[in-house]
């Protein structure tokens, strides 16, 4: 009996358990979309499912989730538990308890069964996670792990690649053979056979070839998916105050993985196959005329090897500026893009295209030198090549004409032909070695990147609370942006739920840096920011943000339409949801006024619209979004006075009594659905307390300022 009849039970069991099951050992590792889409591909065009496919595909989901590979047997105690069993015509079940009846409670996707025995051909296997390592994965590891999952490509491709150069010893052998024994006997026969033969050789060598080019083509599709992935996870997953503040260089950065992907596959065949051959068409050689004529291109080969040898740290020192130069210009580009206004508006644009050219002209002169040290050393390699071709012909030639070796006409001839096979890999070296140094640079990059702080830092499997109140709690939290200047220092602080708070100060007084990190953005360098009880950076970010709507002071909007816009990070929201919350703020006007409505596309940064409208449809998100915190920083800066006063009155009846407000402003207006001010400065809490009573005293001292002056 199969384990599965129908490809489409597998299809439920597996999603089950990559989706719903809540063992910890699947639901601490839930799989990326992406990568279940990678697991899915294995089943997409089946109809049909044996048993040995199904033990392949658990092993495959086992592997992606870090757990150990099933060890699959027909026995199980309760000792092993939680133990994974596959069962005949019923698929996949989850042992989790013996009770005391001797029954196994089992979870599946029918909910939890309860089996007594198991059918004849049950397999079990316990379920165990790999040990974690502590430390934080570094580029070159993810890279390294990736390819190692193409390793099978990589072997097939390699043996493709033995073949290869195995074939290509039949032109050698067929102009050996017609010097040697077809041109003295007049033999046609002879020739035709041959010659049919080395067709076949060649034909077969260009059928794998093309087969070669194919596996490696799926492995580089396979590699650039997880890498591409893996690098923009990471970078998704970086902690706001850790993220470089150039864009344009760590843009350039995130997306040279392809440099890595192409030396991982091409230096892969080089170097398990391609550069051994050299040592086996050598002996081949051995073979047909001696070690002398064997020694003529291993000695060649050397001197070429070290000739690379000596441009590499040229060529990986120029590549390191030519990288640097070309992420600068790209940093220069999206810099001057964002500032475009600006540039123009201060006549700046001869400034900004100095600079373009300096890293034009510096760029172009690195990429220059390494074309010439590649070059060079090719033309050396080549060099040598001809050399060894010359004197392994005159070296041979003497030895048949003296005919004190049992070297034939022919042997010369396949010598000849093999020495070129001997040096041809070493002619790519020097483009290996620039492969190699824009990897290596690419790689150290990245390794920055991996090591900048992320969400949940050091925590293998953050604070999932199901319910967060909505109060903080604030002790010895330090924050400052550069040696020797705070941006932040407060020694004590506590918000409580369904508290309306604002926090006033003058510029650089530290009140925006605050509210990012009373939005988890930011971690303090020193204390502790608690969210409902817990240390805000345990809790894991989707939670967080779930719980806490953040409006930071320069709305931005992203590249899609204005319906993505407002349902960013949110599910099951409908169009009628939208519409009432629209006409709720307002925004519906503006709606109204679009041709395509709710479908407009919308620009990058959201150039189309005002600084108003922005702030329009961020509020109308916050609306649809409800978080139990509201985080405001500016929220009406753009807009009118009628506006304002508008959407003043809906934050008044949007945010309800258990909900908490924290709002960042200068606007006296925006204080009037306040019940507390905390007037900060970059030493600490300066006033705390009930709005009228702050304001009264802000007041008061103001006076006696100005009364001083006088």
């Amino acid at each position: 009996m199969s384990i599965y009849t129908e490809i489409n039970n597998l299809r439920k069991d597996s999603n089950w358990l990559m989706q719903v099951c809540s063992l910890p050992n699947f639901s601490a590792s839930r799989l990326h979309r992406h990568e279940q889409e990678e697991l899915a591909k294995k089943l997409a065009k089946l109809t049909l499912v044996d048993d040995k496919l199904t033990f392949e595909y658990y092993n495959d989901i086992f592997k992606a989730h870090n757990l150990i590979a099933p060890k699959w047997s027909d026995n199980i105690s309760e000792e092993l538990l939680p133990v994974i069993a596959l069962i005949p015509n019923v698929g996949m079940r989850i042992l989790i308890e013996k009770i005391p009846d001797g029954t196994w409670k089992c979870d599946s996707v029918e909910g939890i069964k309860y089996y007594g025995d198991f059918v004849l051909g049950t397999k079990f296997s316990p379920i165990r996670t790999q040990r974690k390592e502590t430390k934080k994965t570094t580029a070159f590891e993810m890279f390294k792990t990736i390819a190692m999952r193409q390793k099978k490509i990589i072997i097939y491709a390699a043996i493709a690649t033995i073949s290869i150069n195995a074939l290509a010893l039949g032109t050698s052998f067929f102009s050996m053979q017609v010097y040697d024994r077809v041109i003295p006997t007049h033999g046609m026969t002879t020739l035709i056979a041959l010659a049919v033969g080395v067709f076949i050789a060649i034909l077969l060598e260009a059928i794998i070839k093309v087969a070669r080019s194919s596996i490696l083509d799926h492995a580089s599709i396979a590699m650039d998916k997880s890498y591409s992935h893996n690098i923009f996870d990471t970078f998704l997953k970086l902690r706001l105050d850790g993220i470089p503040q150039s864009v344009g260089n760590l843009a350039g950065q995130l997306q040279s993985y392809a440099s890595i992907r192409s030396f991982v596959s091409s230096a892969a065949i080089y170097f398990i196959v391609d550069f051994p051959f050299v040592i086996f068409f050598a002996l081949i050689i051995l073979l047909l005329g001696g070690w002398i004529m064997a020694l003529i291109p291993l000695i060649f080969l050397i001197l070429s090897i070290i000739t690379a040898l000596f441009f590499k740290n040229k060529i990986e020192v120029l590549t390191k500026a030519s990288v640097a130069a070309s992420n600068k210009k790209l940093g220069l580009l999206v810099e001057t893009v964002e500032s475009a206004e600006n540039v123009k508006a201060t006549g700046a644009s001869y400034s900004v295209l100095n600079k373009w050219n300096t890293l034009t002209e510096d760029a172009i002169d690195d990429d220059i030198a390494i074309r010439h040290y590649s070059e060079l050393a090719g033309y050396i390699a080549s060099f040598l090549q001809q050399v060894s071709y010359v004197a392994l012909v005159a070296a041979g030639a003497y030895m048949v004409s003296s005919g004190e070796s049992t070297l034939t006409m022919g042997g010369l001839i396949a010598a000849s032909i093999l020495a070129g096979r001997v040096l041809g890999p070493v002619a790519q070296l020097p483009n290996m070695f620039v492969q190699y140094g824009r990897a290596k640079i690419t790689v150290g990059d990245l390794n920055n990147i991996y090591e900048l702080p992320r969400d949940n830092e050091g925590m293998s499997k953050p604070l999932m609370p199901v319910d967060i109140e909505p109060r903080y709690g604030c002790s010895g939290v330090k924050f400052s942006y550069g040696e020797n200047t705070n941006s932040i220092n407060i020694s004590n602080l506590n918000i409580n739920k369904g508290e309306r708070v604002a926090l006033l100060g003058v510029i650089g007084s530290g009140k925006s840096t605050m509210l990012k990190m009373l939005a988890g953005l930011y971690a303090p360098q020193e204390g502790t920011v608690l969210l409902g009880g817990m240390d805000i950076q345990q809790i894991a970010r989707d939670k967080v943000s779930q719980t806490v709507g953040y409006l930071p002071q320069n709305t931005k909007l992203v590249s899609g339409t204005l319906r993505d816009n407002l349902l960013m990070g949110m599910v099951g929201v409908d169009d009628q949801m939208i519409i009432d919350a629209a006409n709720k703020t307002g925004l519906s006007g503006l709606i109204n006024t679009l041709p395509k409505g709710l479908d407009t596309p919308v620009p990058e940064g959201g150039s189309s619209v005002s600084g108003g409208q922005k702030q329009l449809i961020a509020i109308t998100r916050m609306v649809l979004a409800a978080p139990k915190i509201w985080l405001l920083d500016e929220p009406t800066a753009n807009m009118d006075d009628a506006t304002e006063r508008h959407i003043l009155q809906v934050l008044n009846s949007s945010i309800s009594a258990d909900q908490t407000l924290i709002l960042v402003t200068h606007k006296p207006a925006l204080l009037g659905i306040i019940g507390r001010v905390i007037v900060v400065t970059p030493q600490g809490i300066a006033m705390d307390g009930p709005r009228d009573a702050v304001l009264k005293k802000l007041s008061e001292n103001s006076t006696n300022k100005q009364v001083q002056k006088g």
